[in-house]
């Protein structure tokens, strides 16, 4: 895994203009690191913007995850490395009451979440490769937390830009999201006019 990447905070200003840019006009990108099309969200119309917060916790013992959730800060995205683990789920419908009380914007995990339904019903984002209801547990094993990841067959490193939605997730470095935004503005722009062309015939 290459560690070559040298993190830089994402600009709350920045975090705020990609909420207007689809993952699939990010996808005409060279460059950006788009994660397998398993991981999904578990509800229609869901949209996830903010900074990784990374952390692996591989197998039946989610340990690492549960320090995670109280280092995590508010508006950022706990992303979640599995280790090919995708039955033991690593959230659900407590843990995510109290990650959206406390901010989170939600999680990504190539793996596995259980509660589909009342995760929903809170409408609290989370992108996951299974729904499961076999649950992983605390057993006091090790993981690592804030450190680069593998994540839906890309290298995920703390504070890189999660740009997700029913389409899938994407990752760009704080370098790449400066580059790339006014691009992808001009492409929102033109994709926007191009629909009212066809609306009025």
């Amino acid at each position: 895994m290459s560690t070559d990447h040298e993190p830089a905070p994402i600009r709350p200003e920045l975090i705020e203009a990609y909420r207007g840019i689809a993952p699939a006009t990010l996808g005409h990108m060279p460059g950006v690191r788009v994660m397998a099309s398993a991981i999904k969200p578990g509800y229609r119309n869901c949209k996830l913007v903010g900074p990784a917060f990374t952390v692996r916790a591989v197998g039946l013992d989610v340990s690492a995850t549960n320090e995670a959730c109280e280092r995590i800060q508010a508006g950022q995205i706990m992303v979640v490395d599995r280790g090919a683990d995708y039955e033991h789920a690593c959230i659900g419908e407590f843990r995510a009451l109290a990650q959206q009380q406390k901010g989170v914007a939600g999680w990504v995990v190539d793996g596995a979440s259980t509660d589909i339904l009342e995760l929903e019903a809170m409408r609290f984002p989370v992108f996951a490769r299974t729904w499961s209801a076999l649950v992983g547990r605390a057993a006091g094993g090790v993981g690592d937390i804030d450190v680069p990841i593998a994540c839906g067959g890309v290298v995920v490193y703390p504070g890189d830009l999660i740009v997700a939605d029913d389409n899938g997730v994407v990752v760009l470095s704080a370098q790449q999201a400066d580059a790339l935004l006014p691009h992808c503005q001009e492409v929102e722009r033109r994709e926007a006019e191009q629909r009212l062309v066809y609306q009025r015939r």
